[in-house]
């Protein structure tokens, strides 16, 4: 199993083109699948750069419907027509950011769904993409671990009640066939918590190892400088993530490095930062 990091906000050379979002190209047991589809058209030529071939791609998952994961969609079907798009039924929405009076949108999948109608599949909570390969919704209702902003709303009509991330979701893979010997999840922003994640896979599947984590863990502020959580948060993250027992964690994107080199002093080793153009193998 391989996993590439396509695009996010760093890269490992000059001559890959970064953004604000993500993206992963998976190949797996032969497939291949898109996780998130950055910003824009930009992953289309990193993938060039790296000699990945985006013609195969089979199924492209939108782990939420913000900005930063849609970007890359209308050009990855036109590549290849009869791509699959998986996302939640929630993500037909409209976010939007509210900031003094105004609204400003923060995700386009609806008009997206509309545009592609025959190659999304909206599911209502789990869905499977390949054998071994499942998106899931967060089940674990424990807020001590949940980022979302106050400003974050939803239109409905005339009214914007608040955006609680019910279209939020993420991946669980089992790259060895063998489910006892573990998982890799796969996650956005992880708006739900990284501990939430968790234990959602292991109320789900019993404890079974959970091999890696590859996600973003949305602590960085729109001043990169700052952070959306405080130490509390971070500490509070890093014992629950610890008592877990996980492999490595390959972070990126909304985390910020800041966020990593903060959550990093909790973690050690544990934790990685995922750049565009490196590569993990399973």
């Amino acid at each position: 199993m391989r996993i590439v990091m396509l695009i996010e906000n760093t890269a490992v050379s000059s001559r890959l083109l970064v953004e604000h979002g993500m993206s992963l190209y998976i190949e797996f047991e032969g497939r291949v699948c898109i996780f998130g589809t950055g910003a824009s058209s930009k992953l289309i030529n990193n993938a060039k750069r790296m000699n990945l071939s985006l013609e195969n791609v089979e199924a492209i998952i939108i782990p939420h419907n913000h900005l930063a994961y849609t970007g890359g969609i209308d050009h990855l079907v036109q590549i290849n027509p009869k791509v699959r798009i998986f996302a939640l039924k929630a993500a037909d929405c409209r976010p939007v950011k509210k900031k003094g009076p105004f609204y400003s949108s923060m995700g386009n999948l609806s008009d997206k769904i509309k545009k592609h109608r025959e190659n999304f599949v909206l599911f209502k909570s789990f869905q499977q993409v390949f054998e071994g390969f499942f998106l899931m919704k967060n089940e674990i209702e424990d807020d001590l671990f949940c980022i979302t902003e106050k400003t974050w709303r939803v239109q409905s009509g005339n009214d914007y009640p608040p955006d609680g991330l019910e279209h939020e979701c993420f991946g669980v893979l089992f790259p060895y066939g063998d489910r006892r010997k573990g998982c890799i999840i796969l996650g956005g922003c992880a708006h739900c918590g990284l501990p939430n994640m968790i234990r959602t896979v292991k109320k789900n599947w019993g404890d079974i190892p959970v091999i890696s984590i590859v996600t973003g863990l949305h602590f960085m502020d729109e001043n990169p400088k700052k952070l959306t959580v405080d130490s509390d948060f971070l500490k509070r993250t890093a014992e629950a993530v610890r008592e877990e027992n996980t492999g490595a964690i390959y972070t990126c994107h909304c985390t910020g490095l800041k966020g990593y080199e903060e959550l990093k002093t909790y973690l050690g080793t544990q934790l990685q930062y995922l750049q565009t153009g490196e590569e993990l193998s399973f």
